[in-house]
């Protein structure tokens, strides 16, 4: 019995979907209503497609026209790999991690909290051109889902140098429930698609960085940037981060605390590791006052690195103690 194999209780009249094997003798069904029970396999039997003609009954089906795809169908309009998510009810969805390609893939399916720690919710081997259940989450508390992180490793399945493992991390938003909802391959359900950006390559070339764009990215106007390049390196005008959470994300309303606090600390080490590979002599970081909890990380972090030579509070006059002025080695 495999993921994906259609089959009835022995002891009911219930039909459904395994989405997950659960352990060597357990697995999960997704029945026509589409609430998942946990099964005995031996309490269940595949439904063979001609069974009908097996046991010489009528094949009412066949007399019916049907649009109905198989669950084996190739979905040949997808390309890499895809979250789906399909609604249960006015509440409940269920989201599921499809595998397109014609490779088998190894899946580590994490949760990740406000201080980037990580949770393994599912780690399991997908089958090319199949699925699997990851988890379920209420529609009513989508503001306070936590991201998803997925590390895939795809299998060789002849002698080729290996690819590497890629991890993507997903925010799922209210952003991704605005288009209808879409007949989904492999499920044959109505719902919703994210594409998971996946390289396929074998190799990883460098990324090859404009270092006098990436100088110019720090500050807002074309006369910021004519300053910065007519200036003598040491009297530059030095570029302001905002790192208050409305100029990062406009969609911040009703975000978890932890939530926020995360965006905001990867949106400074982004800008830091950027004004690294710039050459940038100093930055300053505009965090506010709040309850001291973002400064008190970003000093953390500035204490702890080797490139900073040293960090103060600046524009005290116009921040207060909101801004933090980073000098760099």
């Amino acid at each position: 019995m495999q993921i994906g194999d259609r089959v009835r209780l022995m002891k009911g009249t219930e039909e459904g979907i395994v989405v997950k094997m659960l352990d060597k003798s357990l697995v999960e069904v997704e029945i026509e209503d589409g609430f998942a029970i946990p099964v005995l396999e031996s309490e269940l039997v595949v439904v063979s497609s001609d069974e009908s003609t097996a046991f010489d009954t009528p094949n009412y089906e066949s007399q019916k026209p049907s649009k109905q795809k198989t669950v084996y169908e190739k979905p040949n309009q997808l390309k890499g790999f895809h979250l789906a998510i399909i609604p249960l009810n006015d509440h409940l969805n269920s989201i599921y991690f499809l595998n397109p390609s014609s490779e088998d893939v190894l899946l580590m399916a994490n949760e990740v909290n406000g201080k980037n720690e990580e949770k393994t919710i599912l780690s399991e081997k997908i089958f090319a051109e199949k699925f699997t259940k990851i988890t379920e989450r209420n529609m009513d508390h989508l503001n306070t889902w936590a991201p998803l992180s997925f590390t895939i490793l795809t299998e060789n399945s002849k002698w080729s140098i290996p690819m590497r493992p890629e991890k993507i991390i997903v925010k799922i938003k209210s952003k991704h429930f605005q288009k209808e909802k879409g007949e989904i391959p492999f499920l044959n359900k109505k719902g919703y698609l994210i594409a998971l950006n996946q390289s396929h390559k074998e190799t990883v070339e460098p990324e090859k960085i404009d270092i006098d764009k990436l100088r110019d990215s720090f500050f807002t106007s074309k006369e910021e940037t004519k300053d910065y390049r007519n200036t003598k390196k040491g009297t530059a005008k030095t570029p302001e981060i905002d790192l208050h959470i409305e100029t990062i994300d406009p969609y911040y309303e009703n975000l978890p605390k932890e939530d926020i606090l995360r965006i905001q600390l990867s949106k400074f080490e982004e800008k830091l590791n950027e004004a690294f590979v710039a050459g940038l002599d100093e930055i300053i970081f505009i965090h506010g006052v709040g309850n001291g909890v973002l400064r008190d990380n970003i000093h953390k972090q500035l204490s702890q690195h080797h490139n900073i030579q040293f960090f103060k509070d600046t524009h005290k006059e116009k921040f207060g103690y909101g801004a933090t002025l980073v000098k760099i080695k």
